[in-house]
């Protein structure tokens, strides 16, 4: 695979024209996720620019692609929002990646039957608000519910806002339509559908999900704090046994709720937010259906008590709740955050919690989803930790490693990797079940006989799965050398680099690469390629400070292009100062260091320099454009403004008149 030739060049271009891309920028933008892949990591996993870029509109496409690729040994990558950190989008044998944006439409939605039927390209925030109109909301979604796919999801799998009740994603699915590599399309439902979801794509192409929804009713949100991991797990265990009918539970850990406490406000025209301080404990954000707050609210007390936990105001309760979409803003601080996500059954939380921050010596920042009742009957914890950094640092890939620390910790206490993708490939046992993967794989080699369906991921372990088996062998001196690397929380800019102004180069590794802030950008709407988004800007810039990039126009006018609307600072993750940090750019390219803008505003330029007119009229006819039915009346004032003379000419001058009594 690889070293697609000129004739497969040709054929994209015939099939997809404006829809694919060979550009070598953009490719790089289409080679990550949002995870930092430390140094040491990155020969074995190889390069991981695309060799093209395609953006399909209807599955017929994808059946041709599928075809196409399949005859030529060409590997595909379906791409939804990379969103993840996993690397399954990463394309690891070159090839084509797929991205799903413009296959984004509704099918259906079932009002009486409570289903939706969407394109795989749909992200969550759309979905919810085309049920909204239809008096129907999700079941579940999705922390980055503004920035993730339906199709996406199903493919990586996991758990979300709402699984408390509602399970995992994939128990919410009815079907889904799968393109096959041999260009079949096959609809798949119940115990079928373990063929594609967290299967990451390796067996085909998910153009359709139909899903479940439900009612749309008012919700109630309230805030507990619990003082440490037992009484935590036993509040946790006290809402089963006592079968409170509550929709979601999500909590954070004491270190998280410090270091929010410490994260910069967002800004609006110089004004920050009001900060909410969090108390340093547990902080739960409960979210049940407000006819059940009578039933909640009366046992509730009685629970707390018995915990040693106490109801927070309703003001944090708020906080958290508008914030849920937020779980990244720590970043920061970081300015990287190296991700370390497991599932442990409640059980067991406490001990694993317990023993997980007192291996990793730095701060070990926690969110988690609770899950009344998994696939194995017994209720789960999905945490997802992360560990500030900065990816900068030589010592960043011992701090990486650190998360072999939290994840053996889970092991120990019955736990498991939270997906798999491109790292825990050799893990998919653990993640997926044994049998799961043995029909997996017989399934992945009966339509896939020639592997290119985003290959290297899930079940295959290859180098960096051997290597991964290798760091966990060492993890104690990994951990070891982890716990003593340098580590800074705060954000402090410093100086320039490479010219890029330092609080600028911070904000670039601070942004999360979430994608948050794409669905809302005009400059990106219309055009669809990363690049024009603030998300790809950042993430160039990045390339550019490491000497990886280099100023070229195109990339001059990306950071001209921004329409300055601001919406990409209301929806970052991380609470980035986007919009200013662009024009900030734009002075320094433009002024200090020459380069030009659009060629219609260059001329204006000169034109204004040189004749005091953007339009490029001479300055001795500037008197022409005036009406004339107003000349005679101030015509020698205008005459003497043209001339120099401030408008005085030679004689007495008319008054000035109001410009509002003009006839």
């Amino acid at each position: 695979m690889g070293n697609m030739d000129g004739k497969q060049q040709a054929y994209l271009e015939k099939q997809f024209r404006r829809r694919v891309t060979f550009n070598r920028t953009e490719l790089r933008l289409y080679g990550h996720d949002i995870a930092a892949m430390p140094g040491l990591v990155a020969p074995l996993v190889g390069d991981t620019t695309p060799e093209a870029v395609v953006q399909p509109q209807t599955e017929e496409e994808l059946i041709e692609l599928a075809l196409w690729a399949n005859e030529h040994g060409v590997a595909l990558t379906p791409r939804g929002k990379a969103s993840s950190g996993y690397g399954g989008v990463l394309p690891v044998k070159g090839g084509v990646v797929v991205d799903f944006y413009r296959m984004n439409r509704m099918i259906g939605i079932d009002r009486e039957g409570q289903t939706a039927t969407v394109e795989a390209g749909v992200v969550w925030e759309r979905l919810d608000r085309d049920l909204a109109r239809q008096g129907l909301t999700l079941r579940l979604y999705p922390t980055s519910y503004r920035s993730s796919t339906v199709g996406g999801w199903l493919a990586q799998g996991g758990a979300g806002i709402g699984s408390y009740e509602m399970g995992w994603f994939r128990d919410s699915v009815v079907s889904a339509r799968v393109v096959l590599p041999d260009g079949n399309v096959r609809e798949l439902k119940g115990d079928d559908l373990d063929f594609i979801a967290d299967a990451e794509g390796i067996t085909g192409f998910i153009s359709q999900v139909t899903l479940r929804v439900q009612p749309q009713e008012d919700l109630k949100v309230i805030a507990v704090a619990s003082p440490g991991a037992y009484s935590l797990q036993r509040l946790l265990q006290s809402f089963i046994d006592e079968k409170l009918p509550l929709w979601s539970v999500l909590f954070v850990n004491p270190r998280m709720a410090e270091l929010k406490n410490k994260v910069p406000l967002m800004e609006r025209h110089g004004q920050a937010e009001d900060r909410v301080l969090l108390p340093e404990a547990y902080i739960l954000s409960i979210a049940f259906r407000a006819k059940d707050r009578q039933a909640i609210m009366d046992r509730l007390p009685r629970l707390l008590r018995a915990c040693d936990s106490e109801l927070l105001g309703d003001e944090v309760a708020q906080h958290e709740w508008e914030n849920r979409f937020r779980p990244l803003d720590v970043k920061r601080l970081g300015p990287s955050l190296v991700p370390s996500e497991v599932v442990v059954p409640l059980y067991r939380l406490a001990d694993a919690v317990v023993e997980m921050e007192s291996r990793v010596r730095h701060p070990l920042v926690k969110e988690a989803i609770v899950i009344r009742e998994s696939a194995s009957g017994r209720p789960e914890v999905v945490i997802l930790g992360f560990i500030p950094a900065d990816q900068r640092r030589f010592d960043y890939n011992f701090i990486f490693g650190l998360s072999l620390s939290v994840l053996k910790v889970a092991e120990k206490y019955g736990g498991r990797p939270y997906s798999t993708g491109l790292y825990w490939a050799r893990e998919a046992r653990r993640v997926l079940g044994a049998e799961r993967v043995a029909a997996l794989k017989d399934f992945k080699a009966r339509v896939d006989p020639r592997n290119i369906m985003n290959p290297g991921k899930v079940t295959a372990g290859g180098r960096i799965g051997a290597f991964i088996g290798l760091a966990r062998a060492f993890e104690p001196v990994i951990r070891m050398m982890g716990n003593r690397a340098t580590l800074s929380i705060g954000e402090r800019p410093d100086k320039p680099v490479r010219g890029i102004p330092a609080d600028v180069a911070w904000y670039a590794y601070g942004c999360s690469q979430c994608g948050s802030c794409i669905e809302e950008c005009d400059q990106f709407y219309g055009r669809g390629w990363e690049s024009q988004s603030p998300r790809g800007k950042w993430y160039w810039l990045r390339q550019y400070m490491e000497g990886r990039e280099e100023w070229d126009q195109s990339m001059v006018d990306t950071i001209l292009s921004c329409t300055t609307c601001e919406l990409c600072n209301l929806r970052c993750s991380a609470g980035l100062p986007i919009e200013s940090s662009w024009l900030k750019l734009r002075g320094q390219l433009i002024r200090e260091q020459n380069k030009m803008t659009f060629p219609p505003f260059e001329m204006m330029a000169q034109a204004l320099e040189s004749e005091g007119n953007i339009w490029a009229g001479y300055r001795k006819d500037r008197d022409q454009w005036f009406p004339e039915e107003l000349m005679e009346r101030h015509g020698p004032r205008i005459r003497g403004q043209v001339s120099g003379d401030g408008g005085q000419g030679t004689g007495p001058q008319p008054p000035t008149p109001n410009p509002y009594t003009y006839t």
